[in-house]
């Protein structure tokens, strides 16, 4: 295979990496409004407007219950789109010729060369980067460390927050309103799917996952890698605020895939915070009324310099620069 194709390889991925962002960022918009749609069209269907209306209602009166029902749309798309990958890197692994086959063409031309297809490497030519998921072998200490990273995280977010109040005075009152619209703060089995399950599985898959994935395949060094899926993680919450701290989440995130070479601990980690950002700080400051807000940042840097440090040495499943 011609070095033209392996470079042409590498372009599609990186596109495809920029595709991937731009549908995390765009689908939930665009999902939101369909099942409106839908909700509107079937309620009238069935029972006239007096049923949308009530359709309506109920809709704005549990934001929870709505959130829920478009991630789990979301999860249906993103997750349907790494079975594509999987199932498209398995076909290029076994349609790879065998070692000696030199002139044999290649069944996926898109895919990588490897050694293999030039007579003098090992018969079995590296697959296709791929989403991990594994769970078995990532060290315990792993998820000990995403946790830490979670609650030191959720405290480095007071110290963002604080920031941004100073700064963009109008942005805080803008998240302050979206959040008492939210339904974050409205606990029960809605609110802990859309808050604490849904979105760290759909999130972490389409932008540490996917992402990461195909910016792997496409070679970009992964420091630029995690820059360039932070920022789309903090541009797809829509507002300045939450774009700022979530940004800066998305790199820690984004490290602690690299480091554990799994989305899973990241899924956790994902949990983990948006729990302590809602009914856990309520719990937290229950318990704690005294914290001083110098201690809070404080601790959570702490926390966030030993996981980070603790990550370091677990091993590294991305090609350095």
């Amino acid at each position: 295979m011609s070095v033209r194709s392996t470079a042409g390889y590498r372009i599609r991925s990186f596109v495809l990496a920029l595709v991937v962002f731009i549908m995390m960022i765009e689908l939930p918009t665009l999902l939101s409004a369909a099942v409106l749609d839908f909700v509107e069209t079937v309620s009238i269907q069935w029972g006239g407007y007096e049923a949308y209306a009530a359709a309506f209602t109920y809709l704005s009166s549990n934001p929870n219950v709505f959130s829920a029902v478009v991630y789990l749309l979301f999860g249906i798309v993103v997750f349907a789109w790494v079975l594509g990958m999987c199932r498209r890197g398995h076909r290029v692994e076994g349609a790879a010729p065998d070692a000696g086959a030199v002139g044999e063409p290649i069944a996926d031309a898109a895919a990588p060369v490897h050694a293999t297809q030039l007579g003098f490497a090992s018969p079995t030519p590296e697959p296709p980067a791929q989403v991990s998921f594994r769970v078995r072998g990532v060290p315990r200490a792993v998820w000990f460390d995403t946790v830490l990273l979670a609650l030191g995280m959720q405290f480095v977010t007071t110290l963002l927050m604080t920031l941004v109040l100073l700064l963009f005075p109008a942005a805080m009152e803008e998240y302050r309103s979206m959040i008492d619209a939210s339904g974050v703060s409205e606990y029960g089995i809605a609110w802990f799917l859309a808050t604490v399950v849904l979105p760290p599985i759909v999130e972490e898959t389409g932008f540490r996952g996917l992402g990461l994935t195909y910016l792997k395949r496409a070679g970009v060094p992964f420091a630029v890698a995690n820059v360039l899926q932070a920022v789309a993680f903090g541009i797809f919450h829509m507002n300045l605020t939450q774009g700022i701290y979530t940004c800066v989440l998305g790199l820690f995130m984004g490290y602690a895939a690299h480091a554990s070479g799994s989305i899973v601990p990241v899924m956790l980690l994902h949990a983990v915070y948006n729990f302590m950002g809602t009914m856990g700080q309520e719990l937290l400051y229950a318990v704690v009324p005294w914290m001083p807000y110098w201690f809070e940042v404080g601790l959570g840097v702490v926390l966030v310099i030993v996981a980070v440090l603790s990550l370091r040495d677990r091993g590294v499943h991305y090609p350095r620069s």
